[in-house]
């Protein structure tokens, strides 16, 4: 991936060394032709930075460019951890996991028929139970739940704060640091998840090869993105015919936005096939009752357009099998 940093200057809380910008080409086809899909303006600890969003003209992957290379400061930095608020949060989305891990049990079965079957609140996982790897795992609440459910179950973390509460609250184990510096035996997981992750990541086609490298034949690959084009329109509702500055893109951490097309091309270019893509519903916000409406409101719009084109725009769950 060709890459070019320029260097710009901002006074900052944290981390205290110039703000280093990067253009970078296509992540898909390694194309550098580009149009402005979107444009954004946010805070940035002090100071307010201004972000385009482009899409590229070859093959319509959109993405932050050019983009911040400390991209996930606001939230790598923090050394502490609130108990009440991480379970408020993993409340929110237990439905959201509940339900994405019943995709995941039923496809896996579907494709392992002489596996055992995972079973809810069953006794510690038997050496021939399926393996979990949960990418981006946070506090480790997706990795307890699917535990409960007989997986040998596991995670990476770069956050330092949410893999200490994985470790020590909830007794998780986690691989802490960065996706590309974690090493681990080719073809030893059985199930891998990527929840609001790859949007984070700098070489999304890196991180869904070490996927594939990772899974065993016939291996299932889980992630939730939020999606290009549903961003877009809620770019347009909440800047165009609101004037809103609430952030739509948040392009000082998320760099890349997929759509169920782009996505399978590059789950294809790693070996994978994608079984199922669809909307995923959005959680509730335990601390904003208007936010909660808008989100419903949201959705019944979304449900509209979907069945109207017959393809899902929202935000995205996207189940892949590694090709035998």
């Amino acid at each position: 991936m060709n890459t070019a940093i320029c260097e710009k200057p901002v006074k900052q809380n944290n981390p205290t060394h110039q703000l280093q910008w990067e253009r970078v080409n296509c992540n898909l086809c390694g194309a550098d032709d580009t149009e402005i899909y979107h444009r954004e303006r946010l805070p940035y600890f002090e100071q307010l930075l201004d972000f385009q969003i482009v899409r590229c003209r070859q093959c319509g992957l959109v993405y932050t460019n050019p983009r911040l290379t400390d991209h996930n400061a606001t939230y790598l930095f923090g050394t502490d951890f609130n108990p009440k608020q991480i379970e408020a949060h993993a409340h929110a989305k237990q439905t959201v996991f509940e339900r994405a891990l019943n995709e995941i049990i039923t496809l896996y079965q579907s494709n392992n028929p002489n596996a055992a079957a995972p079973v809810e609140n069953s006794p510690p996982p038997a050496p021939n139970s399926p393996t979990l790897l949960d990418i981006g795992c946070g506090s480790g609440h997706f990795v307890a739940l699917a535990r409960k459910h007989n997986f040998q179950a596991s995670g990476i973390e770069p956050t330092p704060a949410s893999a200490r509460y994985a470790t020590e609250i909830l007794n998780i184990p986690v691989h802490i640091g960065p996706i590309a510096d974690i090493e681990l035996p080719p073809q030893s997981f059985d199930i891998i998840t990527a929840w609001d992750v790859i949007e984070h990541v700098a070489d999304p086609l890196d991180v869904m090869q070490r996927c594939a490298n990772w899974l065993r034949p016939g291996g299932i690959l889980a992630l939730r993105f939020p999606s290009s084009t549903w961003q877009k329109i809620k770019a347009l509702i909440l800047h165009n015919l609101l004037a809103s500055r609430r952030p739509v893109f948040s392009p000082t951490m998320h760099l890349y936005f997929f759509n169920v097309r782009t996505f399978t091309q590059l789950a294809q270019r790693v070996g994978l096939t994608v079984l199922k893509a669809k909307t995923t519903p959005a959680e509730a916000n335990t601390d904003n009752l208007l936010l909660n409406y808008a989100k419903l409101t949201s959705q019944i719009f979304l449900r509209t357009i979907e069945t109207a084109g017959r393809t899902p725009i929202g935000n995205l769950e996207v189940y892949c099998r590694k090709l035998i």
